[in-house]
């Protein structure tokens, strides 16, 4: 069994991309950050202000990719972000007013061949959401919108993208029976016409009394008794459906609707191994080698440690046993939210839902890097993905007289591609020349000192070759600061 240990943390802050001195003691759990004190500003991109992102950085080697966080908090902070390992942003979209309206579940996938962004984004409610899918391409045009049918709305757990350019998704009904009753609704949408295609009703399958959510005591409050949070397609066609508030699995057959077994919960077909007992889970899923892997949240209110697990799961014998466990590595518990994602070279990356944070742990267990968001500021999964963004829009560019020199603030929002800047200035708007060259690129925004007080200029973002990716406007003497 995998568990976080003893480790070696080297403190990296990547709000400045600089190394802290020093290393914390070997038995020392990444330290929770505090509340950002204010989000992050860029001269060039006044309009952007993302939560400032901590990293501590262990030993051992991180998988390739960039982090996948959609943070809701303020109205300036919420919204999908792309990071990379120093914390800072690759790319950032504001959505919504965080209290109100916001965004979640945001990942890269493949529609019609191609990677695309997903992320929901709606009105929360108690437990869940009504609102809508969007999809973009890599120069983030919104190629396609996905809603539920048969008079729902989309709700925020889950939406995945399946080879038939399909989508299925969650949704909740509140039925009336002898008191009001959300149920939990598994959709499939044909994403280019909207059509549904499946329609999984839970009150035709699962009886309220499996639930194991306390029933309101008001009679007219509706009683969320099942709580879907995460659809997964087996080869054969059939869904593993996790719901948080039987503390169970479902696994249904794709053609009929009925369901083939449950695991975990008050009536399990498994006997299932008490070190491989989870309650109130996310994000459960099949693994390419017949294992299972999902979140256990381990509890509702503070108390077992939280944690990702890897079941080994026998469906002939009916049996579960615990493979691999990655817990919290300061011992929380994450009382609501969370994901576990097993990548492709053997790490694992854990985000921790309530917990504003988020973990890739080495296939031993050992802490290889730990993200802070700061306190209220949730993201409802994280991922470790592979991205390549190629935005239509100019990179930005300004400028503005400080100590030291004219200097020139220079980003371009969502470009992968970019490894350094060029900087260009003149006495008119088209009499520029390079006059500073191959700046690296650093961090989300780039400084440069002008070697004269030229009064225009402007930026060309390079690739790794050289080539000129992008160009700014030309910065106008009146656009100083």
């Amino acid at each position: 069994m995998r568990s976080s240990g003893s480790r070696v943390l080297v403190g990296v802050l990547l709000a400045v991309p600089a190394l802290l001195a020093g290393v914390l003691p070997a038995t020392a759990a990444p330290p929770v950050a505090e509340a950002p004190p204010q989000p992050a500003e860029f001269v060039s991109r006044p309009d952007l202000s993302p939560p400032v992102v901590r990293i501590d950085r262990g030993p051992g080697r991180t998988e390739p990719g960039q982090i996948f966080v959609a943070p809701h908090g303020t109205d300036t902070h919420s919204g999908p972000m792309i990071l990379d390992e120093t914390g800072q942003p690759v790319w950032f979209q504001p959505v919504g007013d965080g209290d109100r309206h916001f965004t979640m579940d945001f990942k890269a996938q493949r529609y019609q061949g191609e990677p695309v962004l997903t992320w929901w984004q709606g009105a929360p409610h108690p437990g869940y959401g009504s609102g809508e899918y969007v999809i973009t391409n890599q120069a983030y045009e919104q190629v396609a919108t996905v809603r539920a049918g048969n008079g729902l709305e989309a709700d925020l757990h889950e939406m995945v993208i399946t080879p038939r350019d399909t989508a299925l998704i969650t949704a909740y009904h509140t039925v009336q029976l002898d008191r009001p009753v959300v149920e939990g609704v598994v959709q499939e949408i044909d994403i280019a016409t909207g059509e549904v295609l499946f329609d999984w009703r839970s009150l035709d399958h699962v009886a309220p009394a499996e639930s194991t959510a306390p029933v309101p005591e008001d009679p007219a409050a509706p009683h969320d008794y099942i709580h879907l949070n995460s659809i997964t397609e087996d080869a054969a066609g059939n869904l593993l459906i996790s719901a948080r508030h039987t503390d169970a699995l479902y696994q249904v057959d794709r053609g009929s609707g009925e369901i083939i077994w449950r695991m975990g919960g008050t009536n399990s077909d498994f006997a299932v191994d008490p070190e491989a007992a989870f309650a109130r889970q996310h994000d459960a899923g099949w693994l390419p080698d017949g294992r299972m892997s999902l979140f256990d949240n381990a509890a509702s209110e503070p108390g077992p440690i939280s944690r990702g697990l890897v079941l080994d799961v026998d469906q002939q014998a009916r049996t579960v046993g615990l493979a691999e466990s990655y817990e919290h590595p300061g011992g929380a518990t994450s009382v609501s939210q969370g994901n576990h994602q097993v990548l492709a070279g053997g790490n694992h990356f854990v985000g921790w839902g309530s917990v504003p944070e988020f973990t890739e742990f080495g296939p031993a267990g050992e802490v290889r890097l730990h993200g802070s968001l700061g306190d209220g500021m949730e993201s409802y999964r994280a991922f470790k993905l592979n991205w390549s963004g190629a935005p239509t829009d100019q990179p930005a560019a300004a400028m503005r007289d400080e100590t030291g020199g004219r200097a020139i603030y220079a980003s371009w929002n969502g470009a992968t591609e970019v490894r350094s800047w060029r900087i260009l200035a003149g006495q008119s708007a088209d009499g520029l020349r390079p006059v500073v060259e191959n700046v690296p690129r650093e961090a989300f925004e780039t400084r440069a000192v002008l070697p004269s007080a030229e009064p225009y200029a402007a930026v060309e973002a390079l690739d790794t070759d050289g080539r000129v990716i992008g160009r700014s406007p030309v910065i106008e003497p009146s656009a100083r600061s």
